[in-house]
């Protein structure tokens, strides 16, 4: 048990050491965090999308996706990818209302050689953030390559064998490797348990592919054409169809495609109905 208690603490260390603590982060951010340090340019716009879109506001978060964008923003240059993982990490970062980040967005903002996008955003961004703030966020607060290479974690403890009467030269560590094989086999046998469909971690603005990511797949969906579709005016193609996750026992996920253009279906509404049957 001391063992035990002595690795967690190791990697609760390791965790400090970086910058984050993972004990503040809900399922849905640790994955953010996950993506935003490994991730390409795809990866980080559709993370800082998805923080603007759910109005993320835990500097855990926000650290990372602040310290990631000083880090990429050099090498975007004219990839419309980057310039819009750039941009999205701005109005990400914008949208938390937190003057801790204003400073990180003017700098990008008054970085001539950054596209005039991503820097129209920054400026956007940093114009709704209060200019008066006790703990700026600094450059380097979080170590990336910490994160991105952590050290291995310490080898198990070894097995210890309680010495008992027995006969003389009788060796028991020996006897005993037999068992502990014996129970490992079993473990190494079992299925990956399913995942929990847990709806206080979904929120409105999550993507479809989160959503699937974090709780698993539906017991059925179902999907219709919303009256916008006919709209002569509704220039951003928005809203055309909706989408339902039908989740057995747990309740329903409603979402709405936010834009005919971009094709991706955000959460607008949970409902949690035990009596949920699973069928459309």
């Amino acid at each position: 048990m001391n063992h035990k208690r002595v690795s967690l603490a190791l990697g609760a260390c390791l965790l400090l050491a970086s910058g984050i603590c993972s004990a503040a982060l809900n399922e849905a951010e640790k994955n953010y965090v996950d993506r935003l340090i490994k991730g390409g340019w795809p990866s980080i716009r559709d993370v800082a999308e998805s923080i603007y879109n759910t109005g993320n506001t835990n500097t855990e978060v926000l650290d990372v996706a602040a310290e990631v964008l000083l880090e990429k923003y050099p090498h975007a240059g004219e990839d419309r990818d980057a310039v819009d993982a750039v941009a999205w990490l701005c109005r990400g970062l914008g949208s938390s209302g937190n003057g801790r980040y204003r400073g990180v967005l003017e700098h990008v903002e008054n970085d001539k050689s950054v596209h005039r996008k991503a820097r129209a955003h920054c400026e956007k961004a940093a114009k709704t953030l209060p200019k008066q703030v006790s703990n700026p966020y600094a450059a380097g607060t979080v170590n990336l390559e910490l994160l991105r290479n952590p050290p291995p974690p310490p080898p198990p403890p070894a097995p210890t064998v309680a010495q008992g009467k027995g006969k003389k030269g009788a060796k028991p560590a020996a006897a005993a490797a037999p068992a502990v094989a014996a129970a490992a086999a079993p473990a190494a046998a079992a299925a990956p348990a399913a995942k929990k469909v847990d709806f206080s971690i979904i929120r409105e603005g999550m993507s479809q592919a989160e959503v699937d990511s974090l709780i698993g797949q539906p017991n059925a969906q179902t999907s219709k054409m919303t009256g916008k579709q006919w709209q002569p005016f509704n220039f951003g193609a928005k809203d055309l169809q909706r989408l339902y996750y039908l989740y057995k026992g747990v309740g329903r996920i409603e979402f709405s495609m936010k834009s005919g253009y971009e094709g991706v279906f955000r959460v607008i509404k949970v409902t949690a109905d035990p009596a949920e049957t699973g069928y459309p």
